[in-house]
């Protein structure tokens, strides 16, 4: 019998343990200070580092496993390839979605040579003939169809949906996160399908998943005017560098994405060093790390990939550029930012909470309430890049009656006003104080702490910067937060983006 299957055969033993009382105990206390101090550290002899918080009154089990492979790994010429693997994460491995393994690899196989004789067809110089690129398509269509009379690619997703609450995953430019929700007594369930899909995935209906990414690209950004404008930011502010490239990937590069770049791209990045797990919730760590250590603990170690690049600190600003479509204005302006494991770090946030928190900071209420220029003012201290140095991006939907010029003005003049003018010290700690309450509310749910972890761990080499960076939300001054301001907020640092109707050409509109 193959591993797979000697393995997957555990699992169906487990349906009749689901009715098994959980083990009662203590609740652990809920403060921050006393919350953190139960943490456990427990790291596998391949890499993998599993944070584990037993809270005993917790009804359920949360789970993330944090993969350090985003978009920005995807190779040059392959965005999105980082989540197409994600997608491909759900279709099962040779254990869990087929009755033949055997057949099935042997047309899959198949499927992956006409894939990339497809590649050569659509990247070809000059281009192929539009008629060969068709029956090189054809020919990976009927090819994925009869391996897909050997499969069912939903069975993981019934065995997913049968032993948990909740189950999803996301990918961003930095990581892809494998989330789950179960009662304590479907932890080994778990732990099985888990580990089996990161280590032994298989690439059911890569072309037919392929077709739901280039919708999901056609909602987020070729149909989505504010996804249109902030991916034209974001190859503007970074430039060479891949977090210019969309998470979802660009449109004439997904169509050149084939089975093996996945599996090159899986064997990579998705190994046990690269990866960070927690587990928060009702279950007992002794069970845990038995259970962590018997299934992710076979994953061969393999090298770790090479780090990002860092981003250049572009000093040629502003960099301009107008998006016309749709109906609405809006004003994108991105500064570069901070690195993320720097103390500059957690002013970079109490400078995005006094610029649009809520209609008391600054950009709000000048912009909105005294100006009436603006609907919604957003301010993003990282710009959603966690391992390299992101942008502090602030964000305008401009009302119909004004322009994205007006709205760009005043919120230079604010900028200029917070390099200027010294906040106070009541204000900085009455933010800081609240910016505490709020992190504290969000330790509420076990999945929130459970994410938090993985992705303190991974962001800055120490899950306890989770709740350390808030404490130096205090250490802000008047003096370090308008120091902050004038080396953040220069034009020279600074790419503006204003997205126009698409209509305003023609009826002789704002340019």
């Amino acid at each position: 019998m193959s591993r797979g299957r000697l393995r997957f055969s555990v699992l169906l033993l487990l349906t009749l343990a689901l009715s098994a009382p959980a083990r009662a105990a203590e609740a652990v206390p809920g403060d921050l200070p006393q919350l953190f101090a139960h943490v456990e550290e427990y790291r596998l002899d391949n890499g993998l580092l599993f944070l584990l918080l037993p809270r005993p009154s917790a009804p359920q089990v949360s789970a993330r496993l944090l993969v350090k492979a985003g978009n920005a790994d995807s190779p040059d010429g392959a965005s999105g390839l980082a989540h197409m693997f994600e997608h491909m994460a759900f279709k099962g491995t040779t254990a869990i979605g087929t009755d033949d393994a055997a057949a099935e690899a042997a047309l899959l196989d198949s499927v992956a040579v006409l894939g990339e004789a497809l590649r050569r067809a659509v990247t070809a110089t000059p281009p192929a003939d539009s008629a060969a690129v068709a029956a090189a398509r054809e020919a990976v269509v009927a090819a994925e169809a009869r391996a897909d009379a050997l499969a069912d690619p939903m069975d993981f997703f019934h065995l997913m949906e049968r032993f948990t609450t909740m189950y999803n995953a996301s990918t961003g430019k930095d990581y892809t996160i494998y989330d789950a929700s179960f009662p304590p007594s479907g932890l080994e369930a778990w732990a099985l399908l888990e580990s089996e899909r990161q280590q032994d995935p298989v690439y059911r209906q890569f072309y037919a998943e392929l077709e739901v990414v280039k919708e999901e690209r056609r909602q987020r950004t070729d149909d989505n005017p504010e996804g249109a404008a902030w991916e034209k930011m974001q190859a503007l502010a970074y430039g060479e560098h891949p977090y210019a490239d969309p998470t979802v990937g660009y449109m004439a590069e997904l169509e050149t994405l084939t089975p093996g770049q996945a599996a090159d791209f899986h064997a990579r990045h998705y190994v046990p060093g690269n990866m960070v797990g927690a587990l928060v919730g009702n279950f007992d760590p002794a069970d845990a790390r038995r259970l962590i250590k018997a299934y992710f603990g076979d994953i061969p170690a393999g090298p770790l990939p090479p780090p990002l690049p860092p981003p250049t600190i572009a000093t040629d600003g502003p960099r301009r550029a107008v998006h016309r479509q749709g109906e609405e204005r809006q004003l994108i302006m991105a500064f570069s930012g901070v690195e993320p494991g720097s103390p500059e770090r957690a002013l970079a946030d109490v400078m995005a909470e006094l610029l649009a928190r809520d209609r008391t900071s600054a950009l709000v209420k000048r912009l909105d309430l005294e100006a009436g220029v603006a609907r919604n003012v957003y301010a993003y201290p990282d710009g959603g890049c966690k391992r390299e140095r992101g942008l502090f991006v602030i964000e305008v939907d401009v009302m119909p009656e004004h322009d994205n010029q007006e709205a760009e003005a005043l919120v230079w003049e604010e900028l200029r006003r917070l390099q200027e003018q010294p906040v106070s010290a009541e204000t900085l700690a009455a933010l800081a104080r609240v910016m505490r309450k709020d992190f504290i509310f969000g330790l509420q749910r076990s999945e929130d702490i459970a994410e938090l972890l993985v992705k303190s761990e991974a962001g800055t080499g120490d899950w306890r910067n989770a709740y350390g960076r808030v404490a130096d939300y205090a250490e802000a001054t008047p003096a370090s937060i308008r120091a902050l301001a004038r080396t953040l907020f220069t034009p020279e640092r600074a790419t503006v983006v204003h997205l126009e109707p698409a209509d305003d050409d023609a009826k002789g509109g704002r340019p």
